[in-house]
């Protein structure tokens, strides 16, 4: 549990305290999935807050036509579906993980419960909120150009991606074809 707070504490600004982020931990229940799960499945109400401990997530869409990728969750990310949470709506994205992934799940509720109870907890998941921001538009900005600059960018900034994810889901982020997709590697990664 040291390496999920150590990379909580680093996901955003505000240092949260630490009897205050054992307590919030303490809420959780550890869930074990596999490549072939949902963890929030599109079009259905989950409310529910997740961090993840190990794996990888990804959060995807069908555009009407195909899925699409739109971002991936790593160890130390808080994650949760906003339709859900905030609106009790249907989830937008459709969140899976990539390969085995262990999440933390915590129940909106105990979540409010410790936004009620704590005003540091109340400023850190500010704080949190404020940094995913950032990264989603910090994402936008560093996998960006041609597709040959797109994946090279993940292959530098997010090898892990590169490593346990599908070509298919890849693709899909860089929107490249997967047989594109294997051309680049096979050019750019010798």
């Amino acid at each position: 549990m040291e390496k999920i707070k150590r990379l909580l504490q680093l996901e955003c600004n505000y240092r949260l305290p630490e009897p205050i982020l054992d307590e919030f931990l303490g809420l959780a229940v550890e869930l074990h999935l596999d490549a072939r799960d949902v963890l929030v499945m599109s079009g259905q109400v989950d409310p529910d807050i997740f961090i993840v401990k190990e794996g990888i997530l990804s959060h995807s869409y069908f555009d009407g036509e195909k899925e699409k990728v739109a971002y991936f969750s790593l160890p130390g990310t808080m994650t949760f579906s906003s339709h859900c949470y905030y609106f009790a709506q249907p989830a937008y994205y459709q969140v899976e993980p990539c390969c085995e992934t262990v999440v933390l799940r915590i129940s909106k509720s105990a979540f409010d419960r410790m936004v009620e109870k704590y005003h540091e907890f109340s400023r850190w998941a500010l704080s949190m909120a404020q940094c995913q921001m950032y990264f989603y538009e910090k994402k936008n900005a560093v996998i960006n150009g041609d597709a040959r600059e797109r994946f090279m960018s993940l292959v530098n900034n997010r090898p892990e991606i590169m490593e346990k994810v599908s070509m298919k889901k890849v693709a899909s982020y860089l929107h490249i074809t997967q047989s594109y997709l294997s051309r680049l590697k096979k050019e750019l990664l010798k």
